[in-house]
């Protein structure tokens, strides 16, 4: 660790996964909990102060005991920045052979719903802020920084930080669509609307009506204060009262964000011609 150091590395990203051995097993892992607990060791000792810890939830026969203990020894580990994922089984792969999702010994939904829950509640209780979907930070490092104002550069009609300029209109707003949905501050709708138009609002606004009654959607004005139901529906008596009134749209955390692919396809859906 001293060598990578000392040619300049300052952030390390440890891909934990599980506490339990049994389930680093089931899925694949190389490592095994002694591994964990040495690279976690090797972090408090080498001074490098900006690192992380990704998990996975829903693995194979994994229990909400199993899960609650992973994220207690992640809050005790201190990592600046963790990172939360469901798990993913895609067809072709080894699990998409030997696993159905929903499907014991995988989790069902109702259960991955309820571990993404528990990660929200327990890491937000330990001071980390849940900027973006899968991702909590603490001490606000410059990973969150960082993502933060990428989102903004494209809200703004900026290129990416790959340079690609190659993006139409309508590419470039879907982007700012799903990056800004996915972070707790929300889509910022005066520079959205500053680019793109005030019509793709008012439409996304149309769209998201009974998510915003139901909670999963929240509105905010220029004070950053959730608007009622009610508050939101007097909005629609002009176009124009939407984009002066709402300065943010964001989903609720944590059941907002379990909606984010419906949500996000539906604002996708807001752009289709």
């Amino acid at each position: 660790m001293d060598e990578l150091m000392g040619l300049g590395v300052n952030r390390v990203s440890l891909g934990v996964q599980a506490f339990q051995g049994e389930l680093l097993k089931a899925c694949g892992r190389a490592h095994g909990v002694k591994e964990v607990y040495e690279a976690i060791g090797i972090m408090g000792s080498c001074g490098i102060e900006n690192w992380s810890m990704d998990l996975i939830s829903s693995l194979p026969h994994q229990t909400p005991q199993m899960w609650e203990e992973s994220l207690r020894l992640t809050v005790q580990a201190q990592p600046k920045h963790v990172s939360v994922y469901d798990l993913q089984v895609e067809q072709g792969t080894k699990f998409g052979i030997l696993y159905t999702p929903g499907e014991f010994p995988l989790p069902s939904e109702t259960q991955s719903a309820d571990f993404y829950r528990m990660a929200s509640q327990m890491l937000s209780d330990a001071g980390y802020s849940h900027y973006e979907i899968s991702s909590y930070c603490k001490d606000g490092p410059r990973k969150m920084r960082e993502y933060m104002g990428y989102v903004k550069n494209m809200n703004n009609g900026a290129v990416d930080c790959c340079g690609n300029n190659h993006l139409d209109a309508k590419d470039l707003a879907m982007d700012v669509l799903m990056l800004s949905l996915r972070t707790a501050r929300g889509l910022d709708i005066r520079s959205f609307t500053g680019v793109f138009g005030g019509s793709v609002v008012y439409s996304l606004c149309k769209v998201y009506k009974p998510y915003i009654e139901t909670g999963h959607v929240v509105c905010l004005d220029e004070e950053r204060r959730a608007m009622t139901a009610d508050e939101f529906n007097n909005l629609f008596t002009h176009e124009d009262e939407i984009s002066s009134r709402l300065a943010y749209i964001r989903l609720s955390d944590p059941d907002g964000f379990l909606l984010s692919n419906e949500l996000i396809s539906l604002a996708f859906g807001v752009m289709a011609p």
